[in-house]
């Protein structure tokens, strides 16, 4: 009894430090504002402890310590300021350019020092989107700001916005609900901060990488940067040896239980990296923790329990998955086994409105062995629709399905009212009826959700089966400032994921890429339903697309199709023009909006594969 009453003041302490701290330093800046971009309202469309979190979400700009500031609350990311003997230290700079705006603008009621160094913890749109509000162009070519990163970040930007940009993009504006209104029926808070935006984002290419650590000083401030891939592979830390300070990025991911498996969609994310990485930053011994989600964390007891918890959690949820496994166990079976201990599931930093076990034990087990789970038919299903045939036909009909459906939902077992329905979606997905009564059981499972990126799919997914769905822009379209930093290659090269195969099967053609602007110049090779990218010009080809960079980025960008920017002389071309409007009608563009997540393709979709 006495160490678990030790525990729970020890806990307290560490949720309530650092608002004790700022009564300590007088610290949080005179200028800040009070405000709360989450929902901090109860009501019946809200689970309780959603709303609870929601409080620690104010707007503040935390004085850290001396030289230390921390902007919290004004967007999903935090912000860092370290000020030295002549210029200011900046890691992350928000999520867009307004966010980024606004964060300096507070900074700026501190000191006036110009910016000497930024760092991009990783590659994630909420860390470097608002760059262009902390530096321009010719301050990053000049060196006059050193821009760090690691060395991978560049190349993991362009895979994001050039290669699966438009699903991501679609998924991320659901899994983050910016269509929803800030109200009790709508986004409460983002789990590890009030809300993202989703204004353009900005990029400028890193001037100052590396590989494993890299030692430095700027303005007097002495800084030690460590790769830990974990959260990202990009993934980088700052030890401040002198003050014992450390930066935790997103190693951290804020005070959740971390997003192991994002519904967004990303590659796999290794659960094992990221609790070894975990260690790594346990090894410091840190003093203060200042991470890139969540509020600060003071003395090195606090930091350590964080740390350790932290890293517990991560590896409890993968051993015991494993273990299990390990035993026949399947995917589903192990979602609802695996469970964090009360120590662990009880910590003030674990709270499951982020990342949830669930996904995360999912995600192992297909990041170890794979889809199969070992049942001979799931290698070779009958195809949707005709499942959803089968499906309708054993459960009685449409009508049948949709009384067994409303009584599901008066049963509150609302995600087998969404399941069912589905299949009768897969055979019309325009029946009003059965649209209505999947939203209205999706909406009432979302409003019981602790795990905020449930709750706002959820409610994203109802709106878009009413089709109330805003058409506007969502996370990550405006892309253009990352694209415009792509190296032509990796602009030509990505643009054989938007090949329509189907269409030329039989062709083959070969057409140099010829960017005059830039004096560069590639192939991409026609093979029978592949694109084939050469960074050495074959010998022979059968035609020249010549362009400036602008055009070929704004295709990569998907604003402008190959076929349009040639029809509009935007492309000029040496050889047969009948084969170039050909060749570049084989090339898709991307439409945003044009991406369902809630209702299901059906054959008349799937007809022109």
């Amino acid at each position: 009894m006495h160490h678990r009453l030790l525990s729970l003041i020890q806990h307290f302490w560490v949720k309530q430090s650092s608002v004790f701290l700022l009564l300590i330093f007088g610290s949080m800046n005179a200028g800040a504002q009070v405000n709360n971009l989450a929902f901090e309202g109860s009501a019946e469309t809200v689970h309780p402890r959603m709303s609870e979190h929601s409080l620690i979400m104010r707007q503040q700009v935390y004085q850290v310590s001396e030289n230390v500031y921390l902007a919290y609350g004004f967007g999903l990311a935090n912000s860092t300021m370290v000020i030295g003997d002549d210029g200011i230290i900046i890691i992350d700079v928000m999520e867009d350019l307004e966010r980024g705006q606004q964060v300096l603008a507070e900074f700026r009621k501190i000191t006036d020092k110009p910016i000497k160094a930024i760092v991009y913890s990783h590659n994630h749109i909420d860390h470097t989107g608002g760059i262009r509000a902390f530096a321009n162009d010719e301050q990053i070519a000049s060196g006059e700001i050193k821009l760090i990163a690691h060395s991978s970040l560049d190349r993991a930007m362009q895979n994001w916005a050039g290669l699966v940009g438009p699903i991501i993009s679609r998924r991320s504006s659901f899994y983050a609900g910016v269509f929803l209104d800030d109200d009790a029926e709508g986004r409460i808070n983002m789990g590890i901060g009030p809300r993202i935006f989703a204004g353009p984002a900005t990029y400028l290419r890193p001037n100052t990488v590396f590989d494993d650590s890299l030692d430095l000083t700027v303005a007097g401030i002495n800084m030690h940067v460590r790769y830990v891939p974990s959260e990202t592979n990009d993934e980088i830390v700052v030890w401040f040896p002198d003050t014992e300070m450390l930066q935790t990025a997103e190693v951290i991911q804020g005070e959740s239980y971390p997003n192991l498996h994002t519904m967004r969609g990303t590659k796999y994310r290794d659960p094992v990296n990221w609790y070894k990485a975990v260690d790594v930053l346990r090894g410091f011994n840190a003093k203060t923790m200042v991470p890139s989600h969540g509020r600060p964390v003071y003395g090195a007891e606090n930091v350590a329990d964080v740390l350790t918890a932290y890293r517990d959690a991560i590896q409890y949820s993968h051993d015991q998955t494993i273990r299990l496994m390990n035993k026949g166990y399947l995917m589903e079976d192990l979602a609802e086994l695996v469970k964090l201990p009360p120590h662990l599931a009880e910590h003030p930093w674990l709270g499951e409105f982020y990342g949830s076990v669930k996904n995360s034990v999912r995600q192992f087990y297909v990041g170890y062995i794979g889809w199969y789970q070992g049942d001979p038919w799931e290698v070779d299903r009958v195809e949707p629709v005709r499942r959803a045939e089968l499906y309708v036909s054993s459960m009685g009909g449409r009508e049948a399905i949709l009384d067994n459906a409303q009584s599901a939902i008066e049963r509150e077992e609302y995600t087998w009212a969404t399941e069912i329905l589905t299949y009768l979606l897969y055979l019309d997905p325009n029946d009003t009826d059965v649209r209505q009564l999947k939203a209205t059981a999706l909406r009432e499972w979302g409003y019981r959700q602790v795990t905020t990126t449930w709750r706002m799919w959820a409610l994203t997914s109802a709106m878009e089966l009413e089709g109330t769905l805003p058409v506007r822009s969502g996370i990550g379209e405006q892309n253009d400032d990352i694209v415009n930093a792509f190296p032509v290659s990796a602009g030509i090269e990505l643009l054989s994921a938007r090949l329509a195969a189907e269409r030329c099967l039989d062709v083959n053609i070969i057409a140099e890429f010829s960017v005059t602007d830039k004096n560069e110049n590639y192939a991409l090779e026609v093979r029978r339903g592949v694109a084939e990218f050469h960074s050495v010009v074959p010998a022979s080809v059968d035609l020249t697309l010549k362009m400036d960079v602008a055009v070929l980025n704004a295709v990569v960008g998907g604003q402008l199709l190959l076929a349009d920017a040639l029809s509009a002389g935007d492309i000029t071309v040496e050889g047969d023009q009948e084969l170039a409007a050909e060749y570049v009608s084989y090339f898709e563009g991307f439409d945003y909006q044009a991406i369902s997540l809630s209702i299901p393709v059906n054959n008349a979709l799937r007809e022109g594969l």
